[in-house]
């Protein structure tokens, strides 16, 4: 199992938010963690629901999109936090 995708489920059963932050490339993508309590998690598979993926290096400026659910693949996560770890 991925140690980002251990960590992130970990750090989450410890945290008063379950909003996470993660950074893939240059993209920021903010959601809701999807816990894996039910046990339905795909291990190496960090699941949001309501995601906004943030790209500020397109051409064009800041460009927005959301998503009612966003797999992402651990592996990818360059870095992650809570949303209310952020001031």
């Amino acid at each position: 199992m991925c140690k980002t995708f251990e960590a992130i489920h970990k750090l989450a059963k410890k945290m008063d938010s379950d909003s996470v932050m993660v950074w893939v490339g240059l993209k920021k993508i903010s959601g809701r963690l999807y816990t894996c309590e039910d046990g339905k998690c795909l291990d190496e598979v960090v699941t949001l629901q309501d995601a906004v993926v943030e790209d500020c290096n397109h051409p064009d400026g800041c460009q927005f999109r959301e998503y009612k659910w966003l797999n992402i693949p651990s592996h990818k996560i360059n870095a992650f936090t809570f949303k209310c770890c952020v001031r």
